[in-house]
């Protein structure tokens, strides 16, 4: 390494060290086939009837207390999770904008990565456990496999918990390419929407509580695959 005298400074010339992210424990894939066997179980234990109790009881407390103020905020918090708007309006914003001010298509791959994640995973998933809703007057409704559900019962797992957690996370990535994010704003975006979600979408009987407790595993495994992407070396420079 070179040393030059610049105006009575000394300044270093050579290769500059960029940090990296230390490794945590957590990064370990050992997690993610913690949550690959946590929605397993749920799916098992509530196909076996195991969760009725829970899920009806859950059901009938919340129906029981259901104030009008309680559930116009509940309605309103609910859209956290929303396709609509974390998907298209929010992540398509976002995305937009970077796309103008880089002319870079690779602030597409974010977006695209976790629609293909979340298309081939809650779709099917609904499709395949055809459970209905807590709302239903469907005799048995709490049940996975029901025969008697109608063709459009896709209540399990709960696509808002998993989108509160996926896009959100998105949003964030494609947020600190343009803005500089405090970190205790990062902390709320990426907790707050999936509780908030999870809260509202079992008190407005959208979803059984055991609807939301699968979807949290998925959200949190396909996020986790997500954000193994190295972004920082794939995305334009954030300005």
């Amino acid at each position: 390494m070179q040393v030059c005298r610049v105006a009575g400074s000394v300044r270093h010339s050579g290769p500059v060290r960029i940090p990296t992210r230390r490794l945590s424990r957590f990064d370990s894939w050992w997690w993610d086939v913690v949550l690959v066997a946590v929605l397993a179980l749920i799916t098992l234990l509530a196909a076996r009837g195991a969760t009725e109790g829970l899920d009806l009881g859950v059901r009938d407390w919340v129906q029981s207390q259901q104030p009008g103020w309680a559930h116009t905020v509940a309605r309103a918090l609910n859209y956290l999770g929303q396709g609509w708007l974390v998907m298209w309006i929010i992540t398509g914003s976002l995305t937009v904008t970077l796309l103008v001010r880089t002319r870079d298509w690779r602030v597409l791959l974010p977006g695209v990565t976790g629609f293909l994640l979340t298309y081939l995973t809650i779709g099917p998933l609904k499709l395949w456990t055809h459970r209905d809703a807590p709302s239903s007057s469907l005799p048995n409704a709490v049940e996975l496999f029901n025969p008697l559900a109608v063709a459009y019962s896709n209540s399990y797992p709960s696509g808002h918990v998993v989108n509160a957690i996926v896009w959100w996370g998105i949003i964030v990535i494609l947020a600190s390419r343009l803005w500089r994010l405090p970190p205790t704003l990062v902390r709320w975006m990426r907790v707050a929407p999936p509780v908030i979600v999870l809260c509202t979408t079992t008190y407005l009987s959208h979803h059984w509580v055991t609807d939301g407790l699968a979807a949290l595993a998925l959200g949190l495994l396909l996020d986790r695959i997500i954000h193994r992407i190295d972004w920082n070396a794939i995305l334009p420079p954030a300005r």
